[in-house]
């Protein structure tokens, strides 16, 4: 008995129906194939040789022709080239030969002296005396003649203290130039300071152990007539003629020395002289100062404007 809450209990099994069996095809028997009778192959005809084309020229002749005979003239004018070109280098040969044998000999052969018709009566001028050399006054003169620096510019002077030359601070240097050439004997060296925008451009002659400075001006600048300082100059230990300054010092001093000449200010080998006279602004005067250093045994001196 089926269990009346099972939904699936009366249910069948389904039963697919059975496929139909289906016929067999029947084979076909194909028709046997007709042989075919192969064609027969006909032989063919022999190849005729092939024949070597003609040539492109056809008038060419089948056999080498014969030399063509000389003409006359040909021969003998070659041998008569030949002939005069061996005779041409024959002689530039020959005339260079007799060029080198003609400079040999000239070179060889000394020149003779020519032979005097009579001889010289005329006696020979004797030196009178030997070159006199430089008195005592004047070796005192050369060493004693030197330079002599003050607030307003230099002084040459000679062997008597005599002013030769005088330059201030606003002068050209171009005499000044000329009269230190002479002082020491000799032309300077030039050098140049560049500037900046607190500072001018120089130009620098140098001599041994002193320079003096021009100022170097462009069309930016002011007029040389307003520029504090249109030369200057500095001097040290170096220089070989003598040379005095306004305040006492000696190129030979210690900074001890120095500093006891009671400068404006300084220590440490390095003093100034004179501030108060930087008076161009004022009165337009070009009054300078010194500024001293002492290295070692070596003293300089500086004798230009400083501002404040």
């Amino acid at each position: 008995m089926s269990d009346p809450n099972d939904p699936f209990a009366d249910f069948e099994p389904y039963e697919p129906p059975q496929k139909p069996e289906r016929a067999k095809r029947e084979k076909r028997e194909k028709p046997p194939r007709e042989k075919r009778e192969k064609p027969e192959r006909q032989p063919r005809p022999p190849r005729e040789p092939r024949t070597k084309a003609a040539p492109v020229m056809a008038d060419w002749p089948d056999e080498p022709r014969e030399p063509r005979p000389p003409r006359d003239n040909e021969g003998g004018d070659r041998r008569t080239l030949v002939i005069l070109s061996a005779i041409a280098a024959a002689l530039v040969v020959a005339v260079i030969v007799v060029l080198v044998i003609y400079l040999t000999q000239s070179q060889q052969e000394p020149t003779a002296d020519p032979v005097p018709t009579a001889p010289a009566t005329q006696a020979i001028p004797q030196q009178t005396g030997a070159p006199q050399a430089p008195s005592p006054s004047e070796t005192a003169e050369a060493a004693t003649s030197g330079l002599s620096v003050t607030a307003d510019g230099f002084t040459i002077t000679d062997a008597a203290g005599a002013t030769v030359f005088t330059h201030v601070w606003a002068d050209d240097a171009g005499p000044a130039i000329a009269a230190l050439t002479e002082l020491f004997g000799q032309g300077p060296t030039e050098d140049f300071q560049n500037g900046d925008a607190e500072n001018y451009a120089y130009n620098i002659y140098v001599w041994e152990g002193f320079r003096l400075y021009d100022v170097f001006l462009n069309e930016s600048n002011r007029p040389r007539s307003e520029v504090p300082a249109p030369t200057f100059v500095s001097f040290d230990s170096d220089i070989d003629v003598p040379v005095t300054d306004d305040f006492g010092v000696e190129l030979d001093m210690s900074a001890d020395e120095v500093a006891a000449l009671g400068p404006d200010s300084g220590q440490g080998g390095r003093f100034v002289f004179g501030s108060d006279r930087n008076t161009f602004y004022q009165d337009g005067q070009r009054r300078f100062g010194a500024s001293v250093t002492v290295e070692g045994t070596r003293v300089s001196v500086t004798y230009t404007f400083r501002a404040g």
